[in-house]
């Protein structure tokens, strides 16, 4: 038993030391990424993303499990160790989910980011509200936002 316990920790270590990324940067290209995008979603510096994609620096497994989740590929492919670029969870990127987004959306997405907790419990109090009520529309259809609008903090009704 204790045998296989070394040989278990000997693996492990080989494979972090030479844990490459053969695919990070097609799934990146593919996922209509630029470099620094990646870098900031990960807080990461662009150079240490750059280094990631030259092979000059390796990711923890953290790291890796946020990058392939954020390009929607398995880590088993930006590690080469598989050819299918799709997650097993099949879903678009953060980038095509905000690019689906309407404006009305962006500028709820954006003050409730930008919020203390209240305002933040306002927000989901609100929402919460208004999509258990089987009166009320839950989408935003019809709706207009005037550009001013989109720039500043939305009302909330009490």
């Amino acid at each position: 038993m204790r045998m296989w316990n070394v040989q278990l920790i000997v693996v492990i270590i080989g494979f972090g030391d030479n844990m490459k990324l053969k695919n990070l940067k097609s799934a990146r290209e593919t996922a209509g990424y630029q470099q620094k995008e990646v870098a900031a979603l990960l807080k990461v510096t662009p150079q240490a993303y750059s280094a990631y994609e030259l092979g000059k620096r390796q990711p923890d497994y953290a790291t890796l499990i946020e990058i392939a989740k954020l390009l929607n590929v398995t880590t088993d492919y930006l590690l080469g160790l598989s050819d299918g670029v799709e997650s097993s969870t099949n879903l678009p990127s953060e980038k095509e989910q905000q690019e689906k987004l309407s404006v009305v959306e962006k500028a709820l997405i954006r003050n409730f980011r930008n919020s203390d907790t209240e305002g933040k419990e306002a927000i989901l109090g609100r929402a919460l509200l208004v999509s258990s009520n089987p009166d009320s529309t839950n989408g935003a259809e019809g709706l207009e936002v005037s550009p001013e609008l989109t720039n500043t903090p939305l009302p909330l009704r009490n």
